[in-house]
């Protein structure tokens, strides 16, 4: 889960638990350290050789404890769903469908550095997140950790009205190009309205034959055991009159989408069978997310 929406107040214990002081100016939800953390779990499969550098000791501790409090297959999943977009995008842009990748709350996934050097990226987050990925990408950048890339940063804030602001900035930046856009970590933590913002606004920079990539839960998610201990886990850190929301879709919201055709659904569990049908698991205990593929029309 790379971002959240929704803006808490100082005193809220929730962001007082998940936020993670970089400096004495930025703090970041720890989840996007976390993320990352867990992509570097397996980087064989999850294909992410630069994820290692984000996660600290407080990260690795925090992944101890909600791996053994939900979900041990986190890890797992995460580097499925990366390896999933990284083998999608990679095979657009080799194909020449794509020149352009623009990730709506981008966290700190590593895509510009995996994908080939040819290809522009844009990267968009809360100001926070934004800011201090810019700054650590540069930096390692500078010292031959990572490789140059054409990278731009957008910070945007979702709880104002963004839309006519963040259309300008990427138009002025996609011209003509061919978009593939990234929501990955996003939808869950969003109401209906928002999502169907987002979805209008996509539609309003890409053209015919661009691409979206969306990842969300179903309902039926709430019966698992993981998920139940998920929301045992928040509750417990929020404060007595907060209420642990979340969003789930249907198959049915995204071939319904005006604009767009549905060309590609997999979940974690096809995924695991796909890269690793040696490993078992036990459904009852995996957080099952959807993955979906999209083509303008």
């Amino acid at each position: 889960m790379n971002f959240h929406f929704y803006e808490l107040s100082p005193k809220d214990s929730f962001k007082n638990y998940y936020l993670f002081s970089v400096n004495e100016n930025i703090e970041i939800f720890e989840t996007a350290f976390v993320t990352a953390d867990f992509r570097a779990f397996n980087p064989e499969l999850s294909k992410d050789t630069f994820a290692h550098l984000w996660p600290s000791k407080r990260t690795q501790d925090y992944r101890n404890e909600y791996v053994t409090s939900v979900s041990e297959y986190e890890p797992l999943a995460h580097c499925l769903r990366n390896r999933f977009f990284l083998d999608r995008i990679s095979s657009l842009f080799n194909s020449g469908e794509i020149d352009l990748l623009i990730n709506f709350g981008c966290g700190f996934s590593m895509y510009p550095f995996l994908l080939s050097g040819d290809m522009e990226h844009i990267e968009i987050d809360m100001p926070n997140s934004i800011l201090y990925k810019r700054e650590k990408v540069t930096e390692w950048i500078r010292n031959g950790k990572l490789p140059n890339r054409k990278l731009h940063f957008i910070e945007a804030n979702f709880n104002t009205e963004y839309e006519e602001s963040l259309l300008q900035k990427i138009s002025s930046i996609k011209q003509n190009k061919k978009s593939f856009i990234l929501l990955e970590g996003v939808l869950f933590f969003i109401d209906s309205n928002d999502t169907n913002r987002l979805f209008q606004l996509f539609s309003k920079i890409q053209k015919q034959g661009e691409f979206v990539g969306s990842v969300s839960f179903q309902k039926e998610i709430e019966e698992r055991s993981a998920f139940k201990r998920l929301a045992t886990f928040t509750e417990e850190r929020l404060n007595a009159n907060e209420k642990f929301e979340y969003q789930t879709l249907e198959d049915a919201y995204y071939s319904n989408l005006e604009g767009y055709d549905l060309i590609e659904h997999e979940d974690t569990f096809s995924l695991k069978d796909k890269y690793v049908p040696e490993v078992t698991v036990t459904k009852q205990d995996v957080l099952d997310e959807h993955m979906y593929i999209l083509k303008r029309i």
